[in-house]
């Protein structure tokens, strides 16, 4: 194998790849990228077994055919730092190493045996759907702040895709808030189902979609949900989460005591100040939100340093009830972030100072954010 190729395309390709490569020493296999060089194009992939990324660039000037597995890190690192713009890739099969030249340096890495790289799961996909790129990326961040890290039960560690005639829903939650998404814009062919996928996987997969509205397609492969790019030149598979997902429907409240439409500016720099304030050992950080019809007052306190109030004017609100309620400050600020890049207003509705708050873009009805109030002492 050798070939030549452009030094920016192949090391941007590779820094994707990379993600999907083990990071631990078991099996070695797992933990390279790789190589497939055959007519005029070059195609990278890597696998822990769990999540697995393939990407194809083309054109590459191929000199031979042939495969090598390589180290994904070292290889990904190696051609991130080359300083030329062309880099030219050759197996040294005698000596089974990969040598790397670029302008007058030369490099060569050693390498794994490619028999032991295990087949990723995209040869026989069935489709399910197809969705502009910038509504996927769009929708993955706007529910991915709701999933848990790490939770006993594992479906609250994925996001569940709901597919349902032309549309797709996603939700994300960690039982103590709610991310729900609903698009229309969904070409779907098969019959509906929910596929829980892990969150980890969605976040790279939110890193390398475009912000355009080019497709990206759906699948599915045994127990894999797979995206893949009609030109086949990306694809990404996950294992799928088993698991029944929670009715979620049910978790949004329908009655409320009051809502309140407040500036979104002025409430993501008054949480992010608040925030700064540290929370006592033992204790979640959490902010007094003091809704009243005309003003919002919002308070964080730590025994340790003190005290810090806000006051927001740019209120309006439905009744004349005033509502009392503490909200977890991190997760109640990374809805507002979000929905502070969207309108001048945030739409918050209560349904008490201990039930579930809907927190919405008051133009948008397709997006809800549920946030459990904090019970404290």
């Amino acid at each position: 194998m050798k070939f030549s190729i452009n030094k920016n395309l192949l090391a941007q390709a590779a820094s994707i790849v990379q993600r999907a490569a083990s990071t631990k020493d078991t099996i070695p296999a797992l933990s390279g990228m790789l190589l497939t060089a055959e007519k005029d194009r070059l195609t990278l992939q890597a696998t822990d077994l769990d999540i697995g990324i393939k990407r194809t660039i083309f054109p590459a000037d191929v000199a031979s055919e042939g495969s090598a597995l390589v180290n994904a890190k070292y290889f990904s690192d190696l051609i991130r730092y080359l300083s030329e713009e062309e880099v030219t890739i050759a197996l040294d099969e005698t000596n089974n190493k990969l040598n790397v030249f670029n302008g007058l340096s030369s490099s060569y890495l050693n390498l794994y045996n490619p028999d032991d790289f295990p087949e990723m799961p995209l040869d026989k996909v069935s489709h399910i759907s197809t969705i502009p790129q910038t509504i996927l990326k769009n929708s993955i961040r706007k529910t991915i702040i709701a999933a848990a890290v790490s939770h006993f039960k594992p479906v609250f560690t994925g996001i569940l895709f709901d597919f349902s005639g032309d549309s797709l829903t996603m939700v994300a939650s960690d039982t103590h808030r709610l991310a729900v998404i609903k698009n229309e814009q969904v070409k779907s062919e098969n019959q509906p189902g929910q596929y829980i996928v892990p969150v980890r996987m969605l976040s790279d997969i939110a890193r390398i979609l475009e912000d355009s509205d080019s497709e990206i397609n759906i699948g599915l492969a045994d127990n894999h949900i797979v995206f893949y790019t009609t030109e086949q030149d990306l694809s990404c598979s996950s294992r799928l989460i088993e698991g029944q997902y929670p009715n979620y429907i049910q978790v949004i409240p329908k009655n409320f005591v009051n809502t309140f439409l407040v500036n979104s500016a002025l409430l993501t720099r008054a949480l992010e100040r608040t925030s700064i304030m540290p929370h006592d050992q033992n204790m979640i950080q959490y902010v007094k939100m003091n809704f009243e019809p005309e003003k919002l007052v919002i308070s964080a306190f730590s025994e340790k340093m003190g005290e810090m109030t806000e006051i927001i004017k740019e209120v309006e609100a439905q009744t004349e009830q005033a509502v009392e309620v503490n909200f977890n400050t991190r997760y109640l600020l990374d809805a507002v972030k979000l929905l502070n890049q969207e309108n001048k207003n945030i739409q918050i509705s209560l349904s008490g100072p201990l039930g579930p708050a809907v927190i919405k873009n008051p133009e948008d009805e397709n997006y809800t954010y549920v946030l459990v109030p904090l019970r404290t002492g």
